[in-house]
């Protein structure tokens, strides 16, 4: 008998009635079997459960939980697949994208993790516009200098459910910057990744997206917790290494400090300043430089910060 391997997607969610039904039929959608859709939903109040019961495929889990990688561990742990793609509540699998990771299976046996493209669109009555997009084979490959500098995409990887398992799954120690803190790991453990060339995630950026942070109420503690492992890594590693989480911590704090201009008496500015100073003496250089990279994107925007721009993404630009 053909050896067919078995996929389960994962979706976590809260209160996500007004995506969840879209996301859901893109999983359908890709009529690739055998797979597995498993919702776990930390109880969500908004009509996100009576959507899913329209969708018989569903194993639906709706308790409590610790946040969003809480629900992804105990979809982990539930599933059946021997591999595990995490689908967010608001994102869509693109067409296609189930069959690619299956025949890549079978291509390469011994392969651990495979990453796909991915990219990001804002959703206006006017249609979709692309707001980034990871495509080229060098930026997905599984290394430091991706993951802390580039996009973890952890949404666009599919990874074996026995080594997210074995690595301990998402840490709790972090609500926003987990995926990215696993990956890292999966990279010092040295786990095989083969990459794509097919896209297989879509990204939703709007103004309430917990992965997409950018100028959100979210910003300021994504960037605390990216910083807090930047600076476990930098304590922890060598050689040409360290290079890479001296320029990752450095340009976390350079992105504090500009969202502090960006707040009332720029709270954190001073603090923001100290600490890139005692790693990188050349930081209040780098901090001039990106406010002049920087003010004409914000004198275009009349003096708004990102987040008003986000939050028209639901109306006619």
């Amino acid at each position: 008998m053909e050896y067919s391997p078995t996929i389960s997607v994962i979706t976590p969610s809260l209160n996500a009635g007004q995506t969840i039904d879209e996301t859901l039929w893109s999983a359908k959608a890709q009529e690739v079997t055998p797979t597995e859709h498993l919702l776990i939903d930390a109880g969500s109040c908004d009509g996100t459960l009576g959507i899913a019961e329209k969708h018989a495929h569903l194993t639906v889990v709706s308790e409590p939980d610790q946040g969003i990688y809480d629900g992804m561990n105990k979809g982990a742990r539930a599933a059946s697949g021997e591999w595990l793609l995490f689908l967010q509540g608001d994102d869509w699998l693109p067409e296609g994208a189930l069959a690619a990771y299956r025949t890549a299976i079978l291509m390469h046996p011994d392969a651990e993790i495979f990453c796909g493209d991915a990219e990001a669109v804002k959703v206006s009555e006017s249609g979709r516009s692309l707001v980034w997009a990871v495509r080229d084979s060098e930026s997905k490959k599984l290394t430091f200098q991706n993951i802390a500098l580039g996009e973890p995409m952890i949404n666009a990887r599919l990874i074996r459910r026995d080594v997210f398992l074995g690595l301990g799954g998402f840490s709790l120690d972090y609500t926003l910057a987990s995926d990215r803190e696993f990956l890292l790991r999966a990279v010092t453990a040295g786990i095989r990744q083969v990459e794509l060339p097919v896209l297989t995630y879509r990204y939703r950026w709007h103004s309430g997206s917990s992965t997409m942070t950018e100028g959100n109420s979210l910003t300021a503690r994504l960037s605390e917790e990216n910083l807090s492992i930047a600076r476990k890594y930098l304590a922890q590693t060598q050689g040409d290494e360290v290079l890479i989480f001296k320029k990752w911590h450095s340009r976390l704090l350079l992105q504090m400090a500009m969202n502090a201009l960006e707040s009332p008496g720029m709270k954190g500015l001073l603090t923001a300043a100290r600490e890139g100073i005692e790693v990188d003496q050349l930081w209040p250089f780098r901090f001039i430089a990106e406010i002049l990279r920087s003010l004409p994107g914000f004198l275009m925007r009349r003096g708004r910060t990102r987040s008003h721009i986000l939050e028209r993404g639901n109306q006619s630009d």
